[in-house]
């Protein structure tokens, strides 16, 4: 069994939106364990100063809607008053074929793709700064809200070294959980995918807190070989993408099968033996 339990604040205007993110960014725990979701519990902590009884049921039908499309149900949930808006799930999972992927044990020789791109926290920045119009047809909009149900189960079918999904800790923070005494990381910043108009706005300072908060934390253990800005590497995501470590013969057809699901996946990284750095930025 797996289980998991997260929640969020909003990222986006649109309550229903913001639930179905919000569902899908909890789901994800699970999926990067390589389970299938079975149940749920709705975690509500209610802002009624600023949204009414209209708002918290989209909320909850954006949810639903994500774990109806996972096949999983939703037994029940708390809710509180609160003064900041949050929401978010309690996931069950069970992993039936014994195969559970761990976030730590990635190979000397493995490459890494990356399922989602970078850069959804600077983009939601701009759209509470008003730096950046929302449109619920924006990318970034779409990406957060996709499951990474379909790329788990891609991903099944092959032999996976290590998993985890790109949230909070930022891209760079997530490939440091995949570091194991054996193992450097090379991050190749020209083939990491990044939302449009995301370079553009970091290179503005557009950036949020926990972004800046990660890089502090972690760059003691990466050495950036380019000419880069790299803030955008340690970039806060919220429902991110799944990073996948797997043999270098494998990927290409796991590639070539994410991408004919319409998944915007790319090989990212090599895993090479132990360095000096942990993560080198090339």
């Amino acid at each position: 069994m797996v289980q998991s339990v997260d929640f969020i604040t909003p990222v986006v205007d649109d309550p229903y939106i913001y639930g179905r993110i919000a569902a899908a960014n909890s789901l994800s725990d699970i999926f990067a364990k390589g389970a299938k979701a079975i149940s749920a519990m709705s975690v509500l902590m209610w802002d009624k100063e600023h949204l009414d009884i209209e708002d918290v049921n989209a909320i909850l039908q954006g949810s639903l809607d994500a774990l109806i499309e996972s096949e999983c149900a939703l037994l029940g949930g708390h809710s509180v008053n609160d003064t900041e808006q949050k929401y978010g799930l309690s996931v069950s999972g069970i992993i039936k074929d014994k195969i559970f992927w761990r976030n730590n044990t990635a190979k000397v020789g493995d490459v890494i793709i990356l399922t989602k791109p970078i850069g959804s926290g600077i983009l939601t920045t701009a759209f509470k700064n008003d730096e950046l119009l929302f449109d619920i047809n924006l990318d970034v909009v779409h990406s957060m809200s996709a499951l990474n149900l379909k790329s788990s189960l891609c991903a099944k079918k092959y032999p996976i070294s290590a998993c985890t999904d790109v949230t909070g800790y930022g891209l760079i923070g997530h490939l440091y959980e995949m570091i194991n005494a054996d193992i450097s990381i090379c991050l190749y910043y020209d083939e990491i995918p990044f939302f449009e108009n995301a370079l553009a706005l970091a290179n503005k300072g557009v950036i949020p807190g926990g972004s800046y908060q990660n890089k502090k934390a972690l760059e003691c253990k990466v050495k950036n070989t380019t000419n880069y800005n790299d803030i955008i590497c340690y970039d806060a995501q919220t429902s991110g993408g799944l990073l996948l470590a797997i043999n270098e013969k494998d990927a290409q057809k796991l590639l070539f099968e994410l991408q004919s699901e319409g998944i915007s996946a790319n090989i990212i990284a090599q895993v090479s033996a132990k360095s000096e750095y942990d993560i080198y930025l090339k």
